[in-house]
């Protein structure tokens, strides 16, 4: 909220453009973080958990 209040004397109106593209990054950021902070689930995105445990299971299996 500060950023163009903090540059707008010594930038003028190109602190229109960078706010925009700062706004622009932390929100990517944020968007990014949700993504990758639960990555147990259902979500197309998600670790395979089931299949990462069957194939641990296959693998014990075969050394038995």
């Amino acid at each position: 909220m500060s950023l163009p209040l903090g540059y707008v004397f010594s930038m003028g109106y190109l602190i229109v453009p960078v706010t925009g593209f700062v706004f622009y990054v932390i929100a990517s950021l944020e968007l990014i973080a949700e993504e990758i902070e639960d990555p147990f689930g259902k979500d197309a995105n998600d670790l395979p958990t089931e299949k990462i445990a069957h194939n641990i299971q296959v693998h014990i299996h075969e050394l038995l």
